[in-house]
C-alpha cells in the first residue's frame, strides 16, 4: 500500500493554532536568531510564543494589550531600551502586567548585571547560551509559582474571627 502525500505545497498548508489554554512567552532579544531558536524551544515544549526586538516594542505591546504574556524571556543588551529599563517599565506599570514574571539573560554575564537584573524586578537571571532544557523547566516554574500567587490574591478572605456569627447571634437574641 503506498502513503500518498497531501497534493498542497507546504506553505499553503495551514499553521496549526496552539491550544487557547495554552501559557503565552514573550521573548524580547534584539537578534534575530536568537529569538528563532527560543521560538522553536518554546513552541515544541507547548508554548504560544510572541516576540519583540527590544523593550521598547514590547512595551508597546502589551500597553496596547496585542499581547497578554505569562512570562517574559528579555535579552539585557540591547538598542533602543535594553532589558534593565524595560523590567524597570514593566513593574511600574498599573495592574497584572506588572506582576508577570521575566527572566533577563545576556552572553556578557557578570555578577554586577545579574545584580543589576533582580534589582530591578527580573525574577531570574541567566547567562547565554541557555541550557534549554533548564530554560523549559525554569520558565514551567516561574508560571506555576505565578499562577498560584495570583489565586491567593483573588481568593476571598476568610471572616474575621471577631465577626459575629449569625447564628449565634441568633440564639442571644431568642435566650
Amino acid at each position: 500500500m503506498k502513503i500518498r502525500m497531501t497534493p498542497q505545497p507546504h506553505h499553503t498548508i495551514p499553521a496549526t493554532l496552539p491550544p487557547a489554554n495554552c501559557f503565552t512567552v514573550l521573548v524580547i532579544d534584539d537578534l534575530l536568531p536568537n529569538r528563532v531558536l527560543l521560538r522553536k524551544v518554546l513552541k515544541s515544549a507547548g508554548y504560544a510564543v510572541a516576540e519583540a526586538a527590544d523593550g521598547s516594542e514590547a512595551l508597546a505591546m502589551l500597553n496596547s494589550g496585542s499581547v497578554t504574556p505569562d512570562l517574559v524571556v528579555t535579552d539585557i543588551e540591547m538598542p533602543v531600551l535594553d532589558g534593565i529599563a524595560f523590567v524597570e517599565s514593566l513593574r511600574l506599570l498599573d495592574g497584572p502586567l506588572a506582576r508577570i514574571p521575566v527572566i533577563a539573560a545576556s552572553g556578557n554575564a557578570d555578577e554586577a548585571m545579574r545584580e543589576e537584573a533582580l534589582h530591578a524586578g527580573a525574577d531570574l537571571f541567566l547567562a547565554k547560551p541557555f541550557d534549554l532544557s533548564g530554560l523549559r523547566r525554569r520558565i514551567g516554574a516561574l508560571i506555576k509559582e505565578s499562577r498560584s500567587a495570583g489565586e491567593r490574591e483573588t481568593a476571598p478572605l476568610p471572616p474575621a474571627e471577631s465577626a459575629p456569627n449569625r447564628v449565634a447571634l441568633r440564639l442571644r437574641e431568642a435566650g
